[in-house]
């Protein structure tokens, strides 16, 4: 069995962030929440996660704020950015471009989709 990854969740929206959590646990990978953007670099400096599911509405900096601060971290432009959003994609993809480390996926997506887009930003592991 492949070893745990870990995923950082950044979602202001609580139920959601269970929703996720328990949907990624369930595929086998250590969750760590982070409720808002301040808490979210903050949690992605000390826990160094595998992969970062990233809301872009939130308080304390928003999405755009953390995504943007990640790629300037040290060693963490390897760190694959899922953003899961409910503004329009065509919004988010003005200022965040998908690539081979970077998914965007609206929050209508099924929670199916959201765990297989991750599984592929994670290597398939």
């Amino acid at each position: 069995m492949a070893p745990r990854k870990k995923i950082l969740i950044v979602e202001d929206d609580k139920t959601l962030q269970m929703i996720l959590k328990a949907a990624f646990e369930k595929a086998g990978h250590q969750v760590i929440p982070a409720l808002d953007a301040m808490q979210g670099l903050m949690m992605a400096k000390q826990v160094k996660p595998d992969l970062v599911v990233l809301d872009m509405l939130m308080p304390a900096g928003g999405g755009q704020s953390v995504y943007e601060r990640l790629q300037m971290m040290t060693g963490s432009f390897q760190i694959p950015v899922l953003i899961y959003s409910s503004l329009p994609l065509a919004e988010v993809a003005k200022t965040i471009s998908e690539g081979p480390q970077t998914k965007v996926l609206n929050k209508s997506a099924p929670v199916a989709e959201v765990v297989a887009a991750a599984e592929a930003l994670l290597g398939g592991a």
